[in-house]
Order: C-alpha cells, then structure tokens, then sequence
C-alpha cells in the first residue's frame, strides 16, 4: 500500500529535457583545438622520428637511428590511442 502511493508519487514528478550549461559551446571549441593540436603533435613526431631513425642510419650513429624508431613507435601508439579515446571514453560513460 505504501509502495504503490510511493510510485504513483514519484510517477507524477516531470523530467526535463538536458540543458547544455551557459558556456558550453566555447568549451568544446577550446576541446576541439586541442584535438587539433594533438593530432598535429603525433603526425610531426612520427615525422621527426623518421628523420632521427634516417639521420642516425646515414651517419652510423646507431643510438639515434634507436631513439628514431622509439619516437615513430610512441607516434603510432599515440595515434591509436587517440583513434580509439573517444570510444573508450563513450564506452565507459555509458553515453
């Protein structure tokens, strides 16, 4: 008796539609440009890391040539990382 007034109670109370919050749209633009920076970032260090590994090789320095391949190999796990964050994060979130 008690839990059915509960519900038709609670039954009654409205449930409003989400509101974004004041301010909302510059925060995903400042999100978005550091998306950009991020994608940007990777691409160059995968490309240093080239010219490190090529350089290092070119000169016989074989420590360079290692820390060329180390830097492609964080670019490229960065990247995947960065492909694969969103869904992570919406996977999580229950979004």
């Amino acid at each position: 008796m008690i839990q059915e007034s509960l519900m038709s109670i609670l039954a009654q109370i409205p449930n409003p539609e989400p509101q974004a919050p004041p301010g909302a749209e510059q925060i995903l633009g400042v999100v978005g440009n550091i998306k950009w920076g991020a994608g940007v970032a990777l691409l160059v260090g995968f490309f240093v890391g080239v010219l490190v590994w090529a350089g290092g090789r070119w000169v016989d320095h074989h420590r360079a040539g290692k820390v060329g391949v180390v830097m492609m190999l964080c670019a490229l796990g960065g990247g995947i990382l960065y492909g694969i964050g969103y869904q992570l994060l919406t996977h999580f979130a229950g979004v």
